[in-house]
């Protein structure tokens, strides 16, 4: 298929749509590695890619129908959550518009969790299931040579006179390792691409991935993409991507996306030794569960760059924590907490808020715990059972659950509301959780503090935007 032309999209959902409010402005944005992973593998195989994310970009469907006239793609990806499915599917409308002989695959979270509902408008031709490196190239040849059959592809959705055919489960890569590195070089503007100001020490920051599959069973999350068996690039395939980042981009910081960055400790401490031996030191952060990690394992990283860990914690309610298959205590979250501040680790703890069985009792609770840890800065989002995961199945035993619209499926609109709450006091604690958070005079003096150095201004424009999106609603409350 050499020289087949593709056009990967990652669809034009704005700020205002992915977080109900202008709060989302602080949110930096993060290159969408999986596309770039697609086009990567794509290349090798022969085709002319080109790779749009028309958030980042912030592209209208009229934008991207002129870049479609000049390129004249053979197919079009577009890669959708669940919360931008609308504004994936407005695209496609525009596009068969306009194109309409064009292929359009879709792919990504919402396809594969619900695929009965993606597959119900006629705009889009296929949809890839879960990973899609080895199923979109298979379907391409079969579309464009038609030598194999739709039906003997795994990991696909199409329709057959009418009939929605999703054919069997596609089995999942074993060795990270024989893919390419992410095709960097298709992004139009680095620059478009920056962590929330408070969450970089230098610039320019790249994202890295470095596994797929979390084998924690958090209730909350959704795993049709990449499945429960963790699956890891080795030590040296990292190594390598991070040296030829440092070569190609001038990278000074990298931002480690995995949900469990930390858990295979073996091979953090054969990289970072090899990255090492390099001569080459860089800052970084990453995300880590609170029982992946101890203070020899901490000390290591410090020593090593990392500077800033990100730890899910969720709820400070034991029976919750266990409900949702947490599977941490919070002895042991103080315990982790307090060592990265002596070692001078900087932490933030995501909270959610709205669980099954929460009270007020139980928010309160965990108002305090954060406040009484030395974390030093907090997400706290609106629990939001998004379509695959098992809160989504299990949610009216506890609450009542809005599915009229997807597109409200953003973690800060309460979609779901347990028995005894109302939206109203979810969002009134959320704003609560942040003012009582951010407004002591520890937090405040060291975002005071940060104002003076580089970025400064940034991240000045962000804590602006958050008391903005907290204080107002809070009155109204």
């Amino acid at each position: 298929m050499t020289g087949k032309k593709g056009y990967l999209l990652y669809p034009p959902i704005s700020k205002q749509e992915r977080y109900s409010s202008g709060v989302g402005s602080v949110g930096g944005e993060q290159i969408p590695l999986g596309i770039y992973y697609l086009a990567a593998y794509l290349r090798t195989r022969g085709y002319v890619v080109q790779v749009r994310d028309a958030e980042a970009e912030k592209l209208t469907s009229e934008d991207i129908v002129r870049q479609l006239d000049s390129f004249r793609p053979d197919f079009i990806g577009i890669s959708s959550t669940t919360v931008a499915f609308h504004r994936a599917l407005e695209t496609a409308v525009s596009i068969k518009q306009h194109f309409p002989g064009t292929v359009i695959i879709l792919g990504g979270p919402h396809v594969t969790s619900n695929a009965d509902h993606a597959m119900l408008y006629p705009e889009f031709d296929f949809g890839v299931l879960g990973e899609g490196e080895i199923t979109l190239t298979e379907l391409l040849e079969a579309i464009f040579s038609g030598v194999k059959a739709f039906s003997t592809i795994p990991g696909i959705a199409y329709r057959d006179q009418g009939r929605l055919i999703r054919t069997a489960p596609r089995a999942y890569i074993q060795n990270l390792d024989d893919l390419p590195m992410p095709a960097c070089d298709l992004i139009p503007n680095l620059a478009l691409y920056a962590p929330p100001p408070s969450n970089y020490k230098t610039l320019p920051v790249l994202n890295v991935i470095t596994s797929r599959g979390c084998p924690n069973l958090c209730t909350f999350c959704d795993k049709n993409i990449f499945g429960v068996k963790y699956r890891e690039r080795s030590a040296q395939n990292i190594f390598e991507e991070i040296q030829h980042l440092h070569k190609a981009y001038g990278m000074r910081e990298i931002a480690f996306v995995d949900d469990t960055f930390l858990i295979n400790h073996k091979r953090i401490y054969e990289l970072f030794n090899r990255v090492k031996e390099a001569g080459l030191f860089f800052h970084w952060t990453c995300m880590a569960r609170i029982n992946n990690v101890d203070y020899d394992f901490l000390k290591f990283l410090k020593s090593h760059g990392c500077w800033n860990i990100a730890f899910g914690i969720e709820s400070a309610d034991e029976d919750i924590l266990k409900l949702i298959k947490k599977n941490i205590r919070i002895d042991k979250v103080r315990e982790v907490i307090r060592w990265c501040a002596k070692l001078k680790i900087q932490t933030k703890g995501f909270f959610i808020l709205g669980h099954p069985t929460e009270t007020v009792e139980t928010m309160d609770r965990t108002i305090r715990l954060a406040c009484e840890l030395p974390l030093d800065a907090v997400v706290v989002t609106i629990n939001t059972p998004i379509p695959g995961s098992v809160q989504y199945a299990q949610a009216e035993q506890y609450g009542t659950l809005d599915k009229r619209d997807w597109s409200r499926y953003n973690y800060w609109n309460p979609v779901f509301v347990p028995f005894g709450l109302t939206k109203e006091i979810l969002l009134k604690k959320q704003k609560e959780f942040y003012l009582r958070f951010y407004l002591r005079p520890r937090i405040a003096f060291q975002f005071i503090r940060s104002f003076f150095g580089k970025g400064g201004m940034k991240r000045f424009k962000t804590i602006m935007k958050l008391i903005e999106y907290v204080i107002p609603q809070t009155k109204k409350g």
